[in-house]
């Protein structure tokens, strides 16, 4: 089980219910902030973890279908920051079920804020950035909240220290 926590501006767009009381989050890396923005005319979601601030952008066209869609991109990171299949799988399993909330997290708030800025930047000097390079790039960015050390590093870290040890 995951906890989404979603701004008010997001939740409005969603046609999923918002819950008041949650049940505890069963995944290692904790619970995810999302927030919508706009790039031009087109909707984005930007979904942000709360203990390591790695980052997912995914297309918001399709509110329906905007968690799967994050799943895969998750995941497609995951792998490329270097994890293993059996580790990403075990986190992943625990995201089939999410709950999803309006108790935002103002200092992850504020780090998803400068993420927007770096995305935004990015499709400026990019004709036709991929997504899922921008995704990458976020997860290098250095952090004050982290030490000034990046999300890719800090998910590792936490996914790794929780693999069984054999």
């Amino acid at each position: 089980m995951v906890t989404l926590n979603c701004t008010l501006k997001l939740a409005k767009r969603l046609p999923y219910s918002m819950v008041d009381l949650t049940l505890p989050t069963t995944n290692t890396l904790g619970d995810w902030c999302a927030n919508s923005f706009n790039l031009g005319r087109y909707p984005f979601v930007l979904i942000t973890n709360e203990r390591t601030l790695l980052s997912v952008v995914v297309p918001l066209k399709d509110s329906v279908t905007f968690w799967p869609r994050f799943i895969v991109s998750l995941e497609l990171l995951l792998h490329t920051i270097g994890l293993s299949q059996t580790v990403i799988q075990r986190e992943l399993q625990e995201y089939r079920q999410v709950q999803l909330t309006r108790q935002t997290n103002r200092h992850t708030l504020g780090s998803m804020n400068d993420f927007v800025y770096q995305v935004r930047a990015r499709f400026e000097i990019d004709v036709a950035p991929s997504l899922q390079n921008i995704i990458y790039e976020l997860s290098e960015m250095p952090s004050g909240a982290l030490n000034y050390g990046n999300p890719r590093e800090a998910v590792r870290d936490f996914l790794l220290a929780a693999a069984p040890k054999k």
